[in-house]
């Protein structure tokens, strides 16, 4: 997806989570690895975008307060480089501000923390389901 040259046969579509708190992003991977698909994890912004190119993004999940760069602005950059995979965001401070930016933004969703793990996995599910990616 990032680069539309590369070799498809040899890839896996990956869920990414970001997330500065390890023990939350940990939590995010092990439940997402229930979809089967590999997960790889990063505790910020900046990792993500650094490993951008070695990665084909099927699903994104990011914590909206992140340090450095936040998680709209995450978004905002993988846009910026044609990077389209669906994108949910999480938020501890779920305003309605904060929820407007992160659709704007080309957010899928956005989930209030405390996360409940099934509605997690279920709005994964059906981004991914949705994504015209999953249709390769």
């Amino acid at each position: 997806m990032v680069d539309p040259s590369s070799n498809a046969s040899h890839h896996s579509a990956t869920l990414c989570v970001v997330d500065g708190d390890e023990r939350e992003r940990q939590s995010l991977v092990d439940l997402l690895g229930s979809l089967g698909a590999p997960v790889r994890s990063f505790n910020s912004a900046v990792v993500l975008l650094v490993c951008l190119q070695d990665t084909e993004m099927a699903l994104l999940v990011s914590d909206v307060r992140l340090p450095g760069i936040s998680g709209i602005e995450l978004l905002r950059q993988i846009r910026d480089r044609g990077v389209r995979a669906p994108t949910i965001l999480l938020s501890g401070e779920g305003d309605l501000r904060t929820a407007v930016d992160a659709m704007r933004a080309g957010a899928v969703d956005f989930i209030e923390k405390p996360i409940i793990d099934r509605i997690v996995l279920r709005r994964a599910k059906s981004a991914l389901e949705a994504s015209p990616a999953s249709a390769h």
